[in-house]
């Protein structure tokens, strides 16, 4: 007999504690609930400790032989029982029910079986994650091709990629001339919210971990190869904002859109002596050609608040015009630019 002990105390986020039992000769899997489990398990004895949202008890528990067992919590991302299932087995997330049913080692009707009753709602998604895939391959029939599963992987941008909309912006599929976008923007990468574009499949599931800005994502997608179609084209609010509004994109980009700050940073590079730019210094990184601009125009704020990288081109463009009227404060600095700021009623 196998002695083990085990508690129920919830964890962090409230996931909720689990015991299986699985009776390898029966093929069978058996939930702990606090009590003997005929044939199967002996609560030998218990301590309970009273500490408010963390109660719990510890069960010393005795098994029968060749019962073998799973402990574990709820998924810590989604809450879900597959992904806690994973974790305790030490592999991926199921997606799947021959997926779920090799991590629990058991067979796949004896999983469902389970899980129907004990975890009605976990069984409800392992068979639309099935219907899906069934419904891909009743598909790919007609292509003479079996579907593929592939995972799309991404996260932890820089704070400049989420500037100019990282996390709305589309994702490539690996090895297909395809992707996976939003469909509503503003409720992210969460199943449900994700569409395959420019082939035809089908998102199976959502994975998520903690990092550095946002964390990371792994998306798994079942793919047809072979029905690739056009990719429609896409663009970010920013970059939708910024065209309707007829400024250059990379400065309103760098300015977060701010017109005001845009239409006083043209002014001053308007009134900016140019010439008297080192040519050297301007070719450099951030801190040499911030460092030059602020010695030629004597303004410790030039820039607004903007990265110098992002909007020295704009400087630069105009020490190589050779159109001097195009430097006038009247016009803004640049003819284009200048009719924009117009239309925008800031001239």
């Amino acid at each position: 007999m196998q002695n083990i002990t085990w508690s129920d105390q919830i964890g962090s986020r409230g996931r909720g504690a689990w015991l299986l039992f699985i009776r390898g000769d029966e093929d069978e899997i058996v939930p702990f609930g606090g009590q003997n489990i005929p044939g199967v398990a002996v609560v030998s004895g218990t301590d309970y400790e009273k500490a408010g949202k963390w109660s719990h008890t510890t069960y010393r528990l005795q098994l029968a032989d060749g019962i073998r067992h799973i402990s574990g919590r709820s998924g810590w991302e989604t809450g879900r029982f597959v992904e806690g299932l994973g974790s305790a087995v030490g592999c991926s997330t199921p997606d799947t029910w021959a997926e779920t049913a090799e991590a629990l080692g058991v067979s796949v009707p004896s999983a469902m079986q389970f899980l129907r009753s004990w975890r009605p709602k976990a069984a409800e998604k392992l068979d639309e994650v099935e219907q899906s895939l069934m419904d891909l391959e009743e598909a790919s029939s007609q292509q003479e091709t079996d579907s593929v599963i592939v995972t799309v992987s991404f996260g932890s941008p820089t704070n400049r990629a989420i500037r100019e909309g990282y996390w709305e912006s589309p994702k490539g599929i690996p090895d297909y001339d395809a992707e996976i976008r939003l469909k509503d923007r503003e409720q992210g990468w969460n199943e449900g919210n994700i569409e395959v574009v420019g082939i035809s499949g089908t998102i199976l599931s959502v994975k998520h971990c903690n990092g550095m800005h946002g964390g990371y994502y792994a998306v798994s997608v079942a793919v047809i190869p072979g029905t690739e179609t056009e990719i429609p084209p896409f663009e970010t609010a920013r970059e939708k904002a910024a065209k309707e509004s007829g400024l250059p994109e990379q400065l309103y980009c760098a300015f977060s859109g701010d017109v005001e700050r845009i239409k006083s940073f043209v002014d001053k590079v308007a009134k900016l002596d140019v010439s008297k730019l080192d040519e050297h210094e301007m070719s450099c990184g951030r801190a040499r050609k911030q460092a030059e601009v602020i010695r030629v125009s004597g303004d410790s704020d030039f820039f607004l608040g903007a990265d110098p990288l992002e909007v020295c081109w704009y400087i630069t463009e105009e020490n190589t015009s050779d159109d001097t009227a195009s430097k006038s404060s009247d016009d803004g600095g640049n003819t284009a630019l200048g009719d924009a700021l117009r239309k925008a009623e800031l001239r």
